[in-house]
């Protein structure tokens, strides 16, 4: 899970990248839905995956799957700054 909230897109970076405004919405629903499913199952970090019940195995995967997402927008933000930076840096003046 984002340990490390991110802030909030400048204007700036949403006139050059105007998705981040909804990736920045996903990525807080990301978050919250970890800590909801986590909430609602303690035990899963504890409990052998062959006891879990239907609805844990699938809160499992939720969760597994909403880190893989997370990670992924990560990525999609580190590649726009590393593209906006180039582009700064090759600026005549």
């Amino acid at each position: 899970m984002n340990q490390h909230p991110r802030p909030d897109p400048s204007v700036e970076q949403l006139w050059a990248a105007p998705e981040l405004s909804c990736l920045t919405i996903l990525d807080a629903a990301i978050g919250a839905s970890i800590l909801a499913l986590a909430s609602v199952y303690p035990e899963m970090e504890e409990q052998d995956p062959a006891d879990q019940t239907a609805s844990l195995r699938a809160a499992t995967v939720v969760i597994e799957d909403a880190r893989i997402l997370a990670t992924a927008l990560a990525r999609y933000r580190l590649v726009l700054r590393r593209a906006a930076d180039r582009a700064y840096d090759n600026m005549p003046f």
